[in-house]
């Protein structure tokens, strides 16, 4: 593995403490070390799915990244396949992050959603999430509500 050296005293100190002339660096220098990620949580995700008169609500809590895509997928196309022609409601006020592994999977859901003329809309997205949703310009293609009461009782376009 290719690491960096980096010093941790003056160019001109030596691992004693006394001066070198000519500001030449010292014969061994200290490492610093990288941290490790062994025993570290990695971030994970919660899907709740709740079924509502008006459709299905899915509750998503934690970040979707690429450890978490594929069952953010199954749940929701497991959501779309038992909604035809319903309506799925991601709620997102507890989801924190999502990457472009979720987003793919958002337009996956999307078409597979316009296929079977069920509607999929994204509820009370959080800032981070919602800046996501407007820089790929997803917020154009799938709608997107303040809540999920409103995501619910929306009319069908």
């Amino acid at each position: 593995m290719n690491q960096q050296l980096r010093y941790r005293r003056k160019a001109t100190d030596t691992p004693g403490g006394t001066r070198i002339r000519g500001g030449a660096r010292p014969a061994s220098p200290t490492r610093l070390a990288r941290p490790e990620f062994a025993g570290v949580a990695m971030p994970d995700l919660t899907i709740v799915s709740t079924l509502n008169e008006a459709g299905r609500v899915l509750s998503l809590d934690g970040e979707i990244d690429m450890a978490t895509e594929h069952r953010f997928q199954d749940a929701v196309i497991e959501a779309l396949t038992t909604q035809p022609s319903g309506r799925v409601v991601l709620d997102c006020s507890d989801l924190r992050f999502i990457d472009s592994s979720g987003l793919r999977v958002l337009i996956r859901a999307h078409k597979a959603a316009l296929e079977q003329r069920a509607l999929l809309a994204i509820a009370a997205p959080v800032d981070r999430v919602m800046q996501t949703l407007r820089v790929t310009a997803l917020d154009t293609r799938i709608p997107v509500f303040a809540s999920v009461a409103e995501a619910l009782s929306a009319p069908r376009a």
